[in-house]
């Protein structure tokens, strides 16, 4: 009981994780006993987690390649990602030039935004005149 007398709070929470209860716990000796081998347990995990956590941030940090990757290494890598054919592409049905399936063509959008200017100049030199 002495280890209920030398950590009161340490032990109620304890007693309300390791268990998964909610209601409230009377602990007998017994119980005392096994939650404080239980702590003991669970410290001995959580300092192992740690060794093991220094163990594998050290390869983390050692894992560095010795030297550069040449160009042609990294070529070969890459060969097995070459461009692929698009299958969207459809002629204009004003100039007959291929396009993006439902986009305008640029060619055509060109040509009108020229139109559009020139009679925008146009009527900007008939309101001179006036």
């Amino acid at each position: 009981m002495s280890f209920l007398a030398v950590q009161p709070s340490r032990l109620l929470i304890r007693a309300a994780v390791l268990p998964r209860i909610s209601h409230t716990v009377t602990v007998t000796a017994a119980a005392a006993a096994n939650l404080a081998a239980r702590s003991q347990m669970l410290s001995a995990v959580g300092y192992g987690i740690g060794l093991l956590g220094d163990i594998i941030r050290d390869a983390v940090l050692r894992a560095v390649p010795k030297q550069r990757t040449s160009h042609s290494k990294k070529r070969k890598r890459m060969a097995g990602k070459g461009l692929k054919n698009r299958q969207d592409l459809v002629p204009c049905s004003g100039c007959g030039r291929p396009k993006l399936l439902a986009h305008i063509c640029l060619n055509c959008y060109h040509d009108i935004k020229r139109k559009l200017k020139g009679m925008k100049r146009e009527a900007e030199m008939v309101k001179q005149e006036q």
